[in-house]
């Protein structure tokens, strides 16, 4: 392990950030690779990717809150990246898309920028699992021991009079928003990965999941009675079903996708 890997060896074993540990270690593939650490934050995921051996590209809006000896480079999400179109293998993107009121501009640029082939390695609070379901149905939070982001709670975040600001979980994402917006963007296929499990979200799976997999039938019929088998809508739906009824989806705590090119 690198110096600078070691420096952020603590904070990797938390929360979504052991998640991601525990994927790229497993990927004895990237030695060599251009990945692109987009929002890079402290650096500890660019140190990650650099003790595996990967080439890393680390950008972010505020490059001076990085603890790497090498500060990455300025980048602002909602803007045209200053990276040259297919010339990346694998982009990273934690805990950011919630934050962007243009979330497919995004998604556009960072499918540009990929090589064929390439992939998107991307976090985000899960919207999806079945505790933030319930959320947002007693009070639209993003959890159930919270009230939801406002105008002051989210306001405008790291504005430090300069231009850069970015705001709070104004924007969250489900597995079905971002599986339609990759699409739109360019990306073929959507994986979901493995996270830590929700406890609530388990207790909640006991009691309703017969009950959202039979709804979710009963939807799918209905809209599949007249279309043609093996076109491109039918087969749309049918993923569409696969990605809601999926045991994984609907307890894990964070939304981890793999998106490909």
């Amino acid at each position: 392990m690198t110096e600078e890997a070691e420096l952020f060896e603590q904070a990797l074993k938390k929360g979504v950030h052991a998640c991601v540990e525990r994927y790229l270690s497993t990927r004895s593939d990237l030695a060599g690779k251009v990945v692109v650490d987009l929002a890079c934050g402290d650096g500890r995921t660019t140190a990650l990717l650099q003790a595996l051996g990967a080439r890393v590209l680390a950008f972010d809006l505020f490059p001076e809150s990085c603890k790497l000896k090498d500060p990455p480079q300025f980048a602002d999400v909602q803007q045209p990246l200053p990276i040259s179109s297919g010339s990346v293998d694998m982009v990273v993107l934690q805990e950011v898309i919630e934050h962007l009121p243009n979330q497919l501009l995004t998604l556009q640029e960072i499918c540009r920028i990929l090589k064929p082939g390439g992939e998107l390695l991307l976090t985000t609070p899960s919207r999806s699992s079945l505790e933030g379901r319930l959320s947002y149905l007693c009070f639209e939070s993003e959890h159930l021991r919270a009230t939801p982001w406002g105008g002051v709670s989210s306001g405008v975040w790291g504005d430090q009079g300069d231009g850069r600001k970015y705001y709070g979980h104004l924007w969250l994402i489900g597995i079905q928003q971002l599986n339609a917006l990759s699409s739109i963007a360019g990306f073929r296929s959507l994986e979901v990965l493995r996270s830590d499990v929700s406890k609530s979200s388990v207790v909640l799976f006991c009691f309703f999941y017969p009950l959202i997999l039979l709804i979710s039938l009963r939807a799918l019929y209905r809209d599949l009675r007249h279309q043609e088998k093996g076109g491109a809508l039918y087969r749309e739906k049918w993923t569409q079903w696969r990605l809601n009824v999926h045991p994984r989806h609907l307890v894990n705590r964070h939304l981890i996708a793999l998106l490909r090119k």
